[in-house]
């Protein structure tokens, strides 16, 4: 299809703009009629050529006219002169610019059949100069699918081929990899977003149109079901050429993806076995799948540090292939499993600061990191458990904590605040009312038991405190000479919300 800008550009045809709103409307072959409503026997980005347009009555019949022509589909309307009117009708002009219709005059001395057969060689020579763009982006898109990254690789060409902002989405609308051609000078970052939206609302439809430019949607196939979504979006309406390569590039992507995976599954399996040998001390096995893994990096060596994530699937996997990425080869490899719906990690420590500073990207902003304390590779296992304890510190005010401050912080930052109190509230329950006992049970922490000193902090007799112990143990039902009530109760006392 030809634009109407270009059409206007052609000097040896005798037609000029007398509105046009949308230079950039697409015409796709050009129709004569004369009918009051001819959008019924048009399917859409026609020219329309008349000479009286049905001669509509008044102003309303005008409007009206015009208001069929946009919603048949049809953009631009050519009016000829000299066989009804001399001068395009004043009321004609009035409504084009009342609806947005794009109105051309076309001279008395313009044939509308010259007219119709110039739009034909434009359409061709448009046509035929599609084809050979195609077939050179199509080379150059088998030769980006036998790189490395080769998804990444068809996605940057194809972007650069049909001058787009090109986008690989999963099925939840995440981005797995995406380019913008040079060439697109605007912003498509927003009309990209509001497309996806509407389209995840109603995916029978592929393509929408809004100021801003066009967007495509092309299903990615892999494994045989529906695993991605290839996104291109333009400035203006896209060649059909075009469109083409979007389809063809989709196919493509899908069987490099169908071939990660796969590859994906296998590096997966290995790092999974690796780390659990890690953990049973068989170092030299462990190594030895991590080489096949990582052929290229560092032998398993020197300190790691345990890090447990926890959050959706699809959310740490990628994760895990962004810490994969950040290994250089001067770089002891990272393992990974997952591990009771989390995902553990043994990170090499020359790479935990560039692995935790994924946390603060928007797209991890739902995942939550326990970190160990690190050890040499031979004692990994030590540090695990650490880890794991610390990701029970983490919420919504803390998403990554260290077992390392955690147990400097002491025996209730351990417990943790929220346990705590929940065991306060449990403990002290028996005691609701009794101020002068758990007044007791305070100086019976304080004073570790000294039944002198609690007897003259509280102003009592040692046989009164004597007997106030009694009846507090009885409702406490425990023994506060034994150890582990004394230390419950310091506990629960510590607990207390304030």
């Amino acid at each position: 299809m030809i634009t109407v800008q270009a059409l206007l550009g052609r000097p040896q045809l005798h037609i000029q703009s007398l509105w046009c709103p949308n230079p950039l409307a697409k015409l796709r072959w050009v129709a004569t009629s004369e009918q009051i409503n001819p959008a019924t026997f048009l399917e859409g980005n026609e020219l329309l050529l008349t000479t009286s347009a049905g001669n509509p009555e008044g102003e309303g019949g005008w409007l009206e006219y015009t208001q069929r022509l946009l919603v048949g589909g049809i953009t631009t309307l050519g009016f000829g002169l000299g066989f009804s009117h001399d001068t395009v009708p004043p009321l004609l002009v009035q409504a084009a610019r009342k609806t947005g219709l794009n109105l051309i005059e076309v001279a008395a001395d313009q044939s509308f059949v010259a007219l119709s057969q110039e739009v034909a060689r434009m359409i061709e020579v448009e046509a035929t100069s599609g084809k050979y763009k195609l077939t050179a982006l199509q080379q150059r898109l088998i030769q980006a699918s036998a790189q490395p990254r080769s998804v990444y690789m068809i996605t940057g060409e194809l972007a650069r081929g049909i001058g787009a902002l090109v986008m690989v989405r999963d099925t939840a609308g995440r981005t797995i990899t995406q380019t913008i051609a040079p060439t697109v000078t605007v912003d498509l970052e927003d009309l990209a977003a509001d497309s996806w939206e509407r389209f995840s609302a109603n995916m029978a439809q592929l393509s929408f149109e809004t100021e801003e430019g066009y967007c495509l949607f092309t299903a990615i196939n892999a494994l045989g079901q529906e695993t991605a979504w290839l996104q291109a979006c333009w400035t203006t309406f896209p060649q059909p050429w075009q469109q083409q390569a979007l389809s063809q590039a989709g196919l493509l992507i899908a069987s490099a993806l169908a071939n990660s995976r796969f590859v994906s599954s296998y590096h997966g399996r290995l790092l999974q076995r690796a780390f659990e040998l890690l953990l049973s001390g068989e170092l030299g096995a462990a190594q030895i799948l991590t080489e096949m893994a990582f052929p290229l990096s560092r032998a398993l060596s020197g300190r790691y540090v345990p890090v447990v994530v926890t959050g959706e699937e699809g959310d740490l996997r990628v994760l895990t292939a962004r810490v994969e990425r950040a290994v250089t080869k001067s770089m002891p490899p990272p393992l990974w499993r997952f591990h009771a719906e989390n995902l553990e990690m043994a990170i090499p420590v020359a790479a935990l600061p560039l692995t935790l500073s994924n946390f603060s990207r928007k797209e991890f902003s739902a995942l939550r990191a326990g970190v160990g304390q690190e050890y040499p590779i031979s004692r990994f296992s030590s540090g695990l458990s650490g880890a794991r304890q610390a990701l029970r510190h983490t919420g919504n005010s803390q998403q990554v904590a260290r077992w390392e401050e955690i147990s400097r912080s002491g025996l209730m930052q351990v417990i943790g605040r929220e346990t705590a109190a929940a065991f306060s509230q449990q403990f002290l329950r028996p005691l609701r009312g009794e101020t002068d006992l758990l007044e007791l049970l305070e100086q019976y922490v304080a004073t570790k038991g000294n039944r002198q000193q609690m007897a003259n902090t509280l102003g009592l007799h040692r046989n009164t405190v004597a007997k106030r112990l009694e009846k507090l143990q009885s409702k406490l039902g425990i023994n506060l000479a034994e150890a582990g009530a004394q230390a419950s109760a310091w506990v629960a006392l510590q607990g207390r919300e304030p």
